[in-house]
């Protein structure tokens, strides 16, 4: 009998599907969280603030792993590579799903090379004006730019689409100014020498709180502005939050990918996590990663689609 026993006890196990052995496998050492963004940043702070207290529910170091490098194409090309066994993660933002609409040719596949498990935070984008323009709403500025068209600039920080997009819904021409950081586009907007700004909320808010700049409105609500009203109320259908999430490499078993994302939900419950997340203007999130899978999809397209409006040829 205990021969026969240990016989089926040990054949069970040879033919269990290999997502349940990764899955009571992990983690069996360090994590590596991917950044592929320089140091400093908003997914590097998503990483830093939720990277302890998964380690402490894994029971394994948590590294926080930078590789920044063409708009985020490098190191999403080494989590493509990596092993599919929840060892190496990553953490991405938006520009995941905007740089299909830039790239001619990405080295990984978008669709199927990265799997997405959950997203941490979503951080709604305002647009500001200085004071100096006559105007104190979208509806506003709507007006004012069918009326100077080509004559108005707006400057944003990192990708143009944000600004792109807004365009083509609100049927409005205006000038594109690029900055490579928010830093140097909150100076000048503060400054008037750009009067009107699309950016995160947090890193609009102290111009804001100043009275150096005067917000119009939030993609989505925000925690830290609560009365501003959003631009999809002027302009319907627009949609431009940013958001910070959790992928892995293609092949990741479902139950690893299920059980990474539950942990990770744990986590963005905690009270201390939620407030420094809020601080930093990100709404802790936690979806499931099939209703993420449907988002990552529907962006992808809705950047390409807003690319080619622009007239933006993937390089």
């Amino acid at each position: 009998m205990r021969s026969t026993f240990w016989t089926t006890v040990i054949a069970a196990a040879l033919l269990a599907p290999a997502h349940m052995v990764f899955a009571q496998a992990f983690p069996g050492k360090m994590v590596r969280l991917v950044i592929p963004f320089p140091v400093g940043g908003s997914s590097d702070a998503n990483a830093r603030i939720i990277g302890p207290f998964l380690a402490e529910r894994w029971k394994q170091q948590v590294v926080i792993d930078p590789r920044p490098g063409a708009a985020t194409v490098v190191g999403t090309d080494h989590v493509a590579k990596s092993a599919p066994d929840g060892h190496t993660l990553m953490i991405n933002s938006t520009q995941y799903v905007q740089s299909p609409a830039t790239f001619a040719k990405l080295p990984y596949d978008p669709y199927t090379d990265i799997v997405p498990i959950t997203r941490i935070t979503i951080s709604p984008q305002a647009i500001v004006a200085h004071p100096s323009l006559p105007v104190k709403s979208i509806k506003e500025l709507i007006a004012l730019a069918r009326a100077r068209p080509g004559e108005l600039d707006m400057g944003t920080a990192g990708t143009v689409l944000p600004s792109h997009y807004f365009f083509m819904l609100a049927r409005v021409k205006m000038e594109i100014v690029p900055y490579k950081g928010a830093g140097p586009l909150m100076i000048d907007a503060s400054g008037g020498h750009v009067p009107l700004a699309i950016g995160a909320v947090s890193s609009v808010q102290a111009a804001v709180r100043s009275g150096r700049v005067r917000i119009l409105g939030v993609t989505s609500p925000s925690a830290a502005f609560p009365d501003a009203p959003n631009i999809s109320n002027d302009v319907p259908g627009y949609d431009a939050d940013t958001w910070f999430a959790l992928f892995a490499p293609r092949g990741t078993p479902r139950d690893l990918v299920m059980r990474i994302r539950d942990d990770v939900a744990a986590v963005l419950q905690i009270p201390e996590v939620r407030k420094r997340l809020l601080d930093i203007g990100g709404n802790p999130s936690g979806e499931l990663p099939d209703e993420f899978a449907t988002r990552v999809r529907a962006d992808i397209a809705k950047w390409k689609k807003v690319a080619a409006a622009a007239g933006i040829k993937p390089q």
